[in-house]
């Protein structure tokens, strides 16, 4: 086992594929995006490396992190070539080591429902399933209804500023709230894609963000419409503006090129956002199970 370097993600990013074909995670970002995001990476403190013979990778971890109001939480990412468990469990508990030194509040694993043998033995819960939702964009296009008392905006008529104090303010009271800021949000979206529902006097009450991906080794209709960040703020829920930004959303990316939407709930959403979703036609396509583990 080794530290990682920036120059294994290509690598990496084989290892992930393999991932999703065996139903360990539900899919891999574009090169463009992951080599994004991994700019700042420190990849000798937080990453650790296992080569096979031949120069492949036999399996690999990655720690990230980020702020919440209780402490830092991380995400231990790990990967293993072939079904491995032992050595997945191992780079995972190498993980978990790291979190707890560096002070984290809490360790999360993110895999693929059936693929979690071990990590009970590793001292974490199952916490959440995490859903991706599905529906097709092909035929004939959703209804849109608009509510009554609010007008649609997007970020081409819309001050950059107000975008993160809604997402945030929609937020705050789910679970593990991590703050964003503008740049985290809105960077690279496409103004028509980012909508917002505006109360009369034009303050912000419900957002949805969107982007078209492709993703390779997907078995999913590309490109693919992503639906993120569908939130309200506590004072305008429960009138239907979710529903009415994520069925605009859908005509959008349509229009946009893209063959196929997905979306991401929480499997326990107290409003049980799921079931507006599935009257839009989404079903439910991957489940992901949430591990904690806790340090304090």
């Amino acid at each position: 086992m080794r530290p990682g370097r920036s120059d294994d993600l290509p690598r990496l990013i084989e290892l992930w594929h393999e991932d999703v074909r065996r139903g360990r995670r539900d899919c891999v970002r574009d090169d463009a995006y992951l080599r994004r995001v991994t700019a700042g990476f420190d990849w000798g403190a937080k990453s650790r490396i296992v080569e096979a013979a031949g120069g492949a990778f036999d399996g690999a971890v990655l720690v990230s992190d980020r702020a919440t109001p209780l402490g830092t939480i991380t995400s231990v990412d790990a990967s293993a070539a072939r079904d491995q468990p032992e050595l997945l469990n191992d780079l995972t508990r190498w993980g978990l080591g790291l979190s707890r030194a560096a002070g984290a509040v809490a360790a999360q694993v993110w895999r693929g429902h059936g693929h979690t043998e071990g990590l009970g033995e590793l001292g974490m819960e199952l916490v959440r399933p995490w859903w991706r939702m599905d529906r097709g964009l092909v035929g004939k296009p959703v209804d849109v209804s608009p509510v009554d008392g609010y007008r649609l905006g997007d970020s081409s008529r819309l001050s950059r500023s107000a975008w993160a104090d809604a997402h945030n303010g929609a937020f705050a009271d789910h679970w593990r709230f991590s703050p964003r800021t503008e740049e985290e949000l809105m960077t690279g979206r496409r103004p028509e894609l980012s909508l917002m529902a505006l109360a009369r006097d034009g303050s912000p009450a419900a957002l949805t963000l969107c982007q078209v991906e492709t993703y390779s080794a997907d078995e999913r209709p590309q490109p693919v419409g992503i639906i993120s960040s569908v939130g309200t703020l506590p004072d305008h829920r429960r009138r239907g503006l979710a529903t009415w930004l994520v069925a605009e959303a859908l005509v959008r990316l349509r229009r946009a090129g893209a063959r196929h939407a997905s979306l991401y709930v929480d499997g326990l959403n107290p409003t049980r956002a799921f079931d507006a979703y599935r009257k839009l036609g989404f079903d439910l396509a991957f489940e992901t199970e949430v591990w904690e583990a806790t340090f304090r």
